[in-house]
């Protein structure tokens, strides 16, 4: 980073005599002054760890004072606000010139034990001269959690409610007809806990016969989180959330658990740190030296640790399940110095251990609010419901659900159990999950589920689904859609082995509807009725046999495939058999980044059955995609079937600042018709952020009510124009390359931990660097849904010169101090360097006290350096020089000759 080599240039400085007794009887030499009164410089600023940014300060031989504290304390993101007392009291001492114990930093003490740490009741910091960086240090009441190793996260301090709306467009169209779909998710946050979700869709179809328009919405609801466990929301809202982290996790297969309007309490995984969680309870250890931790199970060793002196906590992830008493040896130089005893408890299957619930109550609710057409005859009718649902962790890896629910007067109940177990000796060491669940209604409807899995270098899995609603055994034929779980039993079982390269996979799946008919014809005879009211059943055996393998050959992959199927119905008339073979070869092109990547892929099928005519399909493509993220496509298909049709596509995608947008235009050929066929589709996804802070577009999220991550580029000072841009990234949201004076969006999943970066780009930019001096380095967040983070960024452009000074007569400008440049270095012969945070046309030029302008004329660039050869100077006055730049002239001007030379060889030989 440039900054930071300046930053070393006035490190050199600083090691001068800088011990304070000797300063009284020092004599400062004329043109130095700066140096102790004060030198602008720009510091990287860590906090636990982490970069915060680059922010500007004031750095003498004894303190540091920040010209923009309250940037900086924002930058931390303490659990504090600006209005809290303690927030003041903090910003007070942060505007005030700070201690720089610098003796502190571990860069000059070899890394001695206990360097690098203040245990500040208030603030303190750290300069580090040797790296250019300075740690900040907080009291440790007031430091955030460290979401990382908490089992519950923290949501993210310095946020603000807004209205996040991701939005997601389709249209489609041909000769025939023309489709558009509109899908909506948002989220406004309301108080410091809640927020209002909700989720919509629009669709719209014209045909030559038809014309249909439908608005639906799924969910609009108010949620607030009692806590880190538990929450109340209310509103209309279905049951996507209570199979989820949202809702607890719990799941059931039949039990009616439609939309309602209505109100729900229970528990949540939504703030549960799942990686943590997943260790047990911590368990705590403290050391006065570094040392080896060996931790026992009994006998048993479960882990090595090596360790650092202070208090350590353990990494359990891989400790087994159960509650037991962990044996901890402590060594220091490999002798045993003591051993203590911990208590340690993991559960596994649910979340963080414990119960997990809902209560909801309500009316059933219809998701359609609007249809083109719809005279509301046959509008749903709503009844009272109250459901209930429980997950409970039992001993030995068993997990009980259970749920009830009451609609219309009529009672239903589900009750389920989970057991997963990993077996780690003998001839079966491999992963066993199991799964069975009952339904029953008091209507008459029964079901059951089962579900066997097995994974140890083969996968084994079966599963049965039988699901009787009371009218499939001709009871009531008007049942409610809300209860009506159907008339079908299913059964599926895989199996999948890899035999010397092949992955053999063998499956068969049956399948059983019932439908009951209550059609009275008239015009029949009775009896032809009583036949027709009766059950009709339908069922099926399918069997397949398929075998797949990938092969890789200079940068050519081959993907073969070969199966067959049988199907035997039970009339017959659906029975069908029959093979099938092919291949897809596949080649990538890598390139620079900064160039296009291609793909190129070559398929081919043979399909032959029973019911249908041989078909070879075969196809074609390439595509070409470019950008920093590869954001930029293009592409072309071309295919068909036999000699009976033939068909291509031209498509195109770009993911930018205003979402990402893509379309494609195909056209297919029927040559036995002679007919073209040709239509257009497209598509849009984009977010958009409305807070007090702005207003904010962004690429589409995934669909769910989100938070969001904007981030504003600052102007360039003076409006000087900035060619440079940065690097911004955020985990789940996207990247993006940002100029100078530009605003970016970028949704996050809401109760998600993410991680936001903004760093300097690799990459120069029309022959400049960036040099990020606020708001750089990166972050983790975890933000509820309607929550807005703002990141204000400043920066920089940095251009560098190289080339030699002449006078008109061909004489060499020796040793040239570059007045308008942030950092220079020159030599004898008139040879430089200088770097600059602006574009120069004139370099101004101080050689043996006399001065010069240069004019600039780049002769070559090369990543930031730009060349100017040989590089002709004419005589000018310090009056004919810009009034900023005359203070500078005076103050060079005020030393010898000889200390001049020997300052810019310095700087020279630190090149």
């Amino acid at each position: 980073m440039e900054i930071k080599q300046i930053n070393i240039f006035f490190g050199a400085l600083f090691l001068l005599p800088v011990s304070y007794p000797l300063m009284a009887s020092i004599t400062v030499p004329a043109g130095f002054e700066e140096l102790v009164t004060g030198q602008k410089i720009f510091l990287d600023v860590y906090f636990l760890g982490q970069s915060v940014g680059m922010y500007e300060a004031n750095v003498n031989f004894e303190t540091i004072q920040f010209l923009n504290p309250v940037e900086v304390l924002k930058a931390l993101n303490l659990p504090l606000q600006p209005s809290d007392a303690r927030y003041q009291e903090l910003l007070k001492k942060l505007s005030s010139p700070l201690p720089r114990l610098g003796n502190l930093s571990c860069s000059s003490n070899n890394g001695a034990s206990g360097c690098g740490y203040i245990n500040s009741k208030d603030i303190d910091l750290i300069y580090d001269e040797n790296e250019s960086k300075v740690n900040i240090f907080v009291d440790q009441k007031i430091i955030p959690n460290s979401n990382e190793k908490e089992i519950y996260f923290s949501p993210s301090t310095q946020t603000e409610n807004a209205f996040i709306h991701q939005q997601l467009l389709n249209v489609v169209g041909d000769e025939d007809y023309k489709s558009l779909s509109l899908q909506g998710s948002g989220a406004l946050g309301l108080l410091t806990d809640g927020y209002i979700g909700f989720d919509w869709s629009l669709t719209s179809y014209t045909s030559d016969n038809s014309d249909s328009k439908n608005i639906n919405v799924d969910d609009i609801y108010y949620r607030y989180s009692l806590g880190n466990r538990h929450y109340v929301q209310a509103g209309r809202m279905d049951a996507r959330d209570l199979s989820g982290n949202l809702g607890g996790n719990i799941n059931f297969t039949m039990l009616p658990l439609g939309a309602i309007s209505g109100a729900r309490v229970g528990t949540s995984l939504s703030y549960l740190n799942q990686a943590e969680a997943g260790k047990g309870s911590p368990i705590t250890v403290l050391l006065s030296a570094k040392s080896r931790v060996d931790a026992y199970r009994g006998n048993q060793l479960l882990g090595t640790f090596y360790l650092p002196n202070g208090s350590n906590t353990l990494d359990t992830g891989n400790f087994p399940t159960g509650s037991y008493l962990v044996t901890l040896k402590i060594y220091e130089d490999n002798n045993l110095v003591r051993t203590e005893d911990q208590p340690f408890t993991r559960s596994g299957g649910v979340g963080d251990g414990t119960l997990q619930w809902f209560l909801q109550f309500g009316q059933t609710a219809d998701r359609q609010i609007f249809s083109s057409g719809d005279d509301h005859s046959a509008d749903t009718p709503t009844h009272p419901v109250v459901q209930v649902g429980f997950k409970a962790p039992l001993p030995k890896n068993f997990v009980a659900t259970a749920g009830i629910a009451n609609v219309a007067s009529s009672d239903y109940a589900e009750g389920g159990m989970e057991w997963d177990h990993t077996f780690a000796s003998g001839f079966i060491d491999g992963n066993l999950s199991l799964q069975g669940n009952y339904f029953y209604g008091d209507d008459g409807s029964r079901g059951n589920v089962q579900q066997v899995s097995y994974n140890d270098g083969f996968s084994l899995s079966f599963y049965r689904n039988d699901a009787q609603a009371s009218s499939c055994s001709g009871g009531d034929n008007d049942i409610d859609d809300y209860v009506d779980i159907g008339c079908y039993t299913s059964m599926t079982t895989n199996f999948s082995v890899p035999v010397t390269g092949w992955t053999v996979s063998l499956a068969w799946t049956y399948n059983k509807t019932t439908r009951v008919s209550d059609y009275y014809d008239p015009s029949t005879p009775f009896e032809d009725n009583m036949i027709r009211n009766t059950e009709d059943d339908s069922s099926s055996n399918t069997y397949q046999v398929s075998l797949n393998r990938s092969d890789s050959f200079k940068g050519v992959m081959l993907s073969s495939r070969v199966g067959g199927y049988k199907r035997i119905s039970n009339d017959g008339n659906n029975d069908d058999n029959g093979i099938y073979v092919g291949f897809t070869l596949s080649r990538n092109n890598s390139a620079i980044r900064t160039q296009p990547h291609s793909n190129s892929t070559l398929s081919a099928d043979y399909r032959t059955s029973k019911n249908s005519d041989d078909q070879l399909i075969y196809t074609a493509g390439k595509n070409w995609d470019w950008g920093e993220n590869n954001d930029r496509e293009v592409g072309i298909d071309i295919g068909g079937t036999n000699t009976d049709y033939v068909n291509g596509s031209v498509h195109g995608k770009i993911n930018g600042q205003y979402g990402d947008a893509g379309v494609t235009l195909s056209d297919s050929y029927d040559n036995q018709e002679n007919k073209h066929n040709t239509s257009v589709s497209g598509t849009w996804n984009s977010s958009l952020a409305i807070a007090r802070s702005g207003m904010y577009w962004g690429p589409g999220g995934n669909g769910i009510p989100s938070a969001a991550v904007a981030v504003k580029i600052a102007d360039g000072a003076d409006g000087e124009e900035q060619d440079a841009k940065v690097n911004v990234s955020v985990d789940g949201g996207g990247f993006a390359e940002m100029p100078s004076g530009s605003q970016a969006l970028f949704p996050v999943s809401g109760f998600t931990m993410s991680q936001m970066s903004v760093e300097e780009s690799e990459l120069a930019k029309n022959g400049s660097a960036a040099v990020i001096t606020n708001g750089a380095g990166k972050q983790s967040l975890f933000m509820l849904p309607g929550k807005l983070k703002v990141r204000d960024v400043k920066m920089e452009s940095h251009y560098t010169f190289a080339g030699r000074m002449f006078t008109h007569d061909g004489k060499s400008l020796p040793y040239g101090v570059v007045l308008n440049a942030s950092m220079y270095a020159s030599t004898a012969d008139g040879s430089f360097t200088a770097e600059m945070n602006k574009k120069a046309d004139i370099l101004y030029l101080l050689s043996e006290r006399q001065m010069y302008q240069c004019k600039v004329n780049v002769k070559a660039k090369r990543d930031v350096i730009r060349f100017v050869g040989d590089t002709a100077c004419e005589i000018t006055t310090l009056a004919a020089l810009p009034e900023e730049l005359q203070n500078i002239a005076q103050l060079h001007g005020l030393r010898d000759k000889n200390a001049t030379n020997n300052i810019a060889a310095n700087m020279a030989g630190e090149e």
